[in-house]
This record gives structure tokens, C-alpha cells and sequence, in this order.
């Protein structure tokens, strides 16, 4: 069956039989490998073992991550795309890493402002920029709609938050 299934239950070994009974019957082309979306590497590896005991094997089997995933649809959909995305984490990270000390200063920053302090050799900004950088790209893929609200300036945060869509608008300024 192509295209995108979907299947839902708060117990995985539902789950793992739903899709171990899916795919074991091979797809049309059999040198296409089978596409199964998942969380974390961890996550890989346990289905991959559970296909393998359910059906004997494992194999042709391609594991990307969501963003992977969506990357590859929209590179196909769009094939001008530029090879690297402006919002890849680890250019994102860079992004953030030079925009916070410029803003750090504002009153929405204090806390972190606070956390930066006593940092000479820049590795709590190293940190931080991740951390962040590993947010919004969590923000892009499972909650766009909040994305596309601060680029318009109509953001509903928390208060402690509201460092977050002023930070995104620096670092995206020109990007889309």
C-alpha cells in the first residue's frame, strides 16, 4: 500500500505488530527501500530488532528522523532548494551563538543574561545556542503554526518565553 499511513495506540507492541504485519509483504520495487519515520536512534533500533523477530529479518529498511524526512519531500517538490538549509541546527546554532550578546541586554532576556554570566570562554553560549537551535528546529517540524505567528509578531508566550520569538525574528531576519 503506498503512501503514508499512520497508526495510533499508546501501546508499542500494537504498534510494532501493526507494522511488522505491513511491511511484511514486500513493496512493488523491491529494490525501494521501506521508509519508517521515527524520534530517536534508539527508537531505529528497537523496531528494526522487532521487525527482525516478528519477520525474520530486517533489511532495505531506511529509518529518517521527521525534519530528515520533510526535507526530503520538500527537496523533491522544490528541487532549486539550495543544497543546505539556512534553518539546518548546526547553522542555526552558529545564528544564535552570534545574536545572543547582542541581545542579552534587553529586559526579555534576563534570565538568560543571568545564565551567560561568568562565561569567558564562551562555552555556556556554545551550549545554550544548541539547546536553542535543538528547540526551534523541534518548533519547526511539530509546531509551525507558532512559528509563523512570531514572524508576524503576533506571538502568545509566557512571559519567561518571550525572549524566544524575538530571538527567532533576529536570527531568520532575510532567510525566507
Amino acid at each position: 500500500m503506498p503512501g503514508l499511513v499512520v497508526h495510533v495506540s499508546n501501546r508499542l507492541e500494537t504498534l510494532s505488530e501493526r507494522l511488522a504485519n505491513m511491511v511484511a509483504e514486500p513493496i512493488e520495487d523491491s529494490l525501494q527501500p521501506e521508509t519508517i519515520i521515527v524520534q530517536s536512534r534508539g527508537m531505529q533500533r528497537w523496531i528494526s530488532m522487532e521487525l527482525a523477530r516478528r519477520n525474520g529479518i530486517c533489511a532495505n529498511t531506511i529509518f529518517p528522523f521527521p525534519n530528515a524526512f520533510l526535507d526530503q519531500i520538500f527537496r523533491r517538490l522544490f528541487p532549486d532548494l539550495p543544497a543546505v538549509s539556512p534553518f539546518e541546527p548546526d547553522l542555526m546554532s552558529a545564528q544564535i551563538m552570534k545574536a545572543l550578546p547582542e541581545l542579552v541586554d534587553q529586559p526579555e532576556f534576563e534570565q538568560l543574561n543571568r545564565y551567560l554570566q561568568d562565561d569567558p570562554n564562551h562555552r555556556k553560549l556554545f551550549q545554550l545556542s544548541q539547546r536553542i537551535s535543538d528547540t526551534f528546529d523541534q518548533y519547526m517540524v511539530f509546531r509551525p503554526q507558532m512559528i509563523f505567528a512570531w514572524e508576524k509578531g503576533r506571538e502568545r508566550v509566557d512571559p519567561e518565553q518571550r525572549w524566544q520569538p524575538l530571538l527567532w525574528r533576529k536570527i531568520t531576519r532575510g532567510k525566507r
